[in-house]
């Protein structure tokens, strides 16, 4: 799902992967962490793949090469190479019969985005080592995937070097490629530097042509915001000069909030909406699940952390725990009480200690899936109701607003979207920055 795109699918299958491995696994959900971010850091959701690939760190997985590229897309071009660098000198591995051994077919993604990241960073050097390893490693495998990823990897250094019309044959055949993989993403990801070479080499109706077919691509993709940065990198000829954006304010101060917008300023009372309004303008284009928006305005933990247990209970529309699984956690348990009788027996107290934090562990998942009487604790009405309430704040949020502001209540009539996701989703031809 994620290599074919749209992501949306891939993301949701990777939410439901980390809510049912989360009590199972301990250093390894980080797994469906990476994934989650990956398929996040395609749509364009940065803030998004931020969260869950620090969470996958935080559970002692390595999320590369996802996190160095998040990194580079944000502008933070030395960290990504720091990152990228780590990852290929100390190589993460840990027993697993799914991922490939630590080798060649491991350290292929790490030396794709090091190309990337090595180039935008100005080290030639790193640049050409990553290539020819990269190289190397897909001549050993006869990979499509692997040589056409190594395609680009020289195209990409044959415009570094100036060699433009190398670079556009080597670009050129590296995109049909991927089309021909059915790997939309990447096809319109080198697009972008194939307008590039094209414009190097003087043919600007050539460029815009990459360029356009680049972005469609990623609005297809539901991917806007790789779009809005492929046209920063390679503008178009008709928008070499940016629009002006208009400054803009949604200010919370107490309990009231200052509003600017088109000219105008007003002051409205501070409402429950306005709270979910101002994290929708604060970051233009990304979805927000209605779960996520609901618990940060309590305070609580985004939707995907695995240290909110809680808030997961009210996504779906099925039992915390089914039947087979409560069973297994009380199995557990038992076996968790006879270690600790074993180890106290034998004054091992380092054994006791862990057993006891396992024990302690199980009964906090048990309370979770199951209620009183020992019923199974269901999880079927809390989302509808988020949704339902959420929407009907915001709804008359912006009824209010548009009383006192009617420009400002037409443009958020028109660029707020609610339901299981909840985005604001302004013109970018006419940029608007909202700062709060």
């Amino acid at each position: 799902m994620r290599l074919r795109g749209p992501c949306d699918e891939a993301e949701q299958e990777a939410l439901l992967a980390c809510e049912e491995l989360r009590p199972w696994m301990r250093r390894e959900f980080g797994w469906p962490l990476t994934e989650l971010g990956n398929a996040r850091l395609r749509k364009g959701d940065f803030a998004g793949a931020e969260e869950a690939f620090l969470a996958a760190h935080q559970n002692a997985w390595l999320p590369q090469p996802g996190l160095a590229l998040l990194r580079l897309a944000q502008g933070r071009v030395e960290e990504a190479l720091a990152m990228i660098e780590s990852a290929l000198e100390h190589p993460f591995d840990i027993p697993s019969k799914e991922r490939p051994p630590s080798g060649g077919l491991r350290r292929a993604p790490l030396r794709e985005a090091q190309v990337v990241i090595a180039l935008a960073a100005g080290d030639d050097q790193a640049a050409r080592t990553a290539a020819n390893d990269l190289t190397e490693i897909a001549q050993m495998y006869q990979s499509r995937t692997l040589q056409t990823s190594a395609l680009a990897a020289k195209g990409r250094l044959a415009l570094h070097d100036g060699q433009k019309c190398e670079a556009i044959r080597l670009l050129s055949e590296a995109v049909m490629e991927w089309v021909s993989l059915r790997m939309p993403f990447e096809a319109a990801t080198l697009r972008i530097v194939l307008a590039a070479a094209h414009r190097a080499a003087g043919d600007d109706s050539t460029a815009e042509l990459e360029l356009d077919a680049a972005c469609r691509a990623f609005e297809a993709l539901n991917a806007r915001p790789w779009a809005d940065l492929a046209r920063e990198q390679v503008p178009s000829a008709s928008v070499r000069t940016a629009a002006t954006r208009e400054q803009c304010v949604f200010r919370r101060e107490g309990e009231m909030r200052t509003v600017t917008f088109d000219g105008r300023t007003v002051r409205l009372k501070d409402l429950k909406g306005m709270r979910y309004l101002e994290r929708l303008l604060a970051e233009p284009g990304r979805d927000f699940h209605v779960l996520d928006l609901v618990a940060v305005e309590r305070g609580a933990f985004p939707v995907g952390d695995p240290a909110d247990a809680s808030s997961m209970d009210a996504q779906c529309g099925l039992e915390v725990f089914d039947s087979k699984a409560r069973e297994a956690y009380r199995q557990r348990l038992a076996e968790t009480e006879e270690d600790i009788a074993e180890a106290e027996a034998a004054n091992d107290l380092h054994r006791a200690e862990l057993a006891r934090a396992d024990r302690q562990f199980l009964i906090d998942e048990l309370r979770r899936g199951v209620g009183l009487n020992d019923r199974a604790r269901t999880i079927g009405d809390g989302f509808e109701r988020a949704r339902t309430s959420a929407t009907r704040s915001l709804r008359y949020t912006l009824d209010r607003i548009a009383q006192h502001h009617p420009s400002l209540g037409e443009h958020l009539v028109r660029t707020i979207h609610t339901g299981t996701y909840f985005t604001y989703k302004p013109d970018p031809r006419a940029r608007v920055d909202w700062k709060t």
